[in-house]
């Protein structure tokens, strides 16, 4: 084979993994929000991860935090559905997005590489962390992500 049929093939196996991780996050949410492993035989969701998906803990507790957030962020899930979004930026956009910031973030997360977004949820985090804020209001609610590197401020 030549390079461009490799190259061809190896971005066809990419679209079929894309649309393979899609699948699983959305079908783990399904197991999950109706408590379907129970009708499996298993009496928590990290049994069944573990025994029936081979999932680690870890794997597990990203999924149920996904899959819990892709329940509040409406936007977010269609992104993921839709195939717009792959699981992996899913997953950081999840760690910091809230209703009234989803779509800046799903915005920022598609013009951006993963690595990239992974560098300014972590800076939005370590900010919120550090910053004060009035009580009752959600310290990501007072940050969006920016075109640069460096989150600001609504």
């Amino acid at each position: 084979m030549s390079a461009n049929e490799i190259h061809a093939r190896l971005e066809a196996a990419l679209s079929e993994l894309q649309r393979a991780e899609k699948n699983v996050v959305l079908l783990f949410g399904e197991i999950l929000s109706r408590k379907l492993y129970r009708d499996l035989g298993y009496s928590s969701i990290q049994a069944y991860a573990a025994e029936a998906l081979g999932f680690t803990p870890s794997k597990t507790s990203q999924f149920v935090r996904l899959t819990g957030a892709l329940e509040e962020l409406p936007c977010l899930r269609r992104s993921v559905a839709s195939g717009e979004l792959g699981w992996t930026k899913a997953r950081e956009v999840a760690k910091v997005a809230t209703p009234t910031s989803e779509e800046k973030w799903i915005a920022e997360a598609g013009r951006s590489s993963s690595r990239s977004l992974e560098q300014k949820v972590r800076a939005v985090r370590l900010r919120v962390r550090q910053a004060p804020q009035a009580v009752g209001q959600s310290a990501l609610d007072l940050v969006e992500p920016s075109a640069d590197s460096a989150p600001t401020d609504i």
